[in-house]
């Protein structure tokens, strides 16, 4: 039994959509829909090979990315009401403990009720109490308190 290349692509559209919501940054999801383009023109044009469907989804793929992703992300992500907009006065200065521990310069903290990527300049164990001393875009740079 031969799976049909509109499934796989349907499904590799699917995935990478999804991902977008796991991996934020508006850039999978112009993979995903990029690959639902290709699902649609293979049902169209059924005998087409694949290194024309591997053409189609690059194309449909990265010129809607360099074209669409800044306008988009402007208007959808910019004007957020929330932790977007907030000044750095809400972060600068807070404490937060430690939630997955900080490793290699990466890990998470709880902070405001969510869980933050975070980075720091040295490892600090899970449970330890931070302040935050910066912020880059969704990313908090912390040091442990003293």
């Amino acid at each position: 039994m031969e799976i049909s290349p509109i499934i796989i692509w349907f499904f590799v559209g699917l995935v990478m959509v999804l991902l977008e919501f796991a991996i934020p940054g508006l850039i999978v999801v112009f993979f995903g829909v990029g690959a639902w383009v290709t699902a649609i023109l293979v049902a169209i044009f059924p005998a087409m090979a694949v290194w024309v469907q591997l053409m189609i989804f690059t194309v449909f793929s990265l010129v809607p990315l360099v074209l669409l992703r800044g306008l988009l992300k402007k208007r959808f992500f910019s004007d957020q009401k929330g932790a977007e907009s907030e000044g750095l006065d809400d972060y600068i200065g807070k404490k937060a403990v430690v939630g997955k521990a900080i490793k290699n310069g990466e890990g998470k903290i709880h902070f405001k009720g969510t869980s933050w990527n975070a980075f720091s300049d040295e490892d600090i164990a899970e449970g330890t109490s931070v302040i935050i001393v910066a912020k880059d875009s969704i990313k908090l740079k912390v040091k442990p308190t003293k």
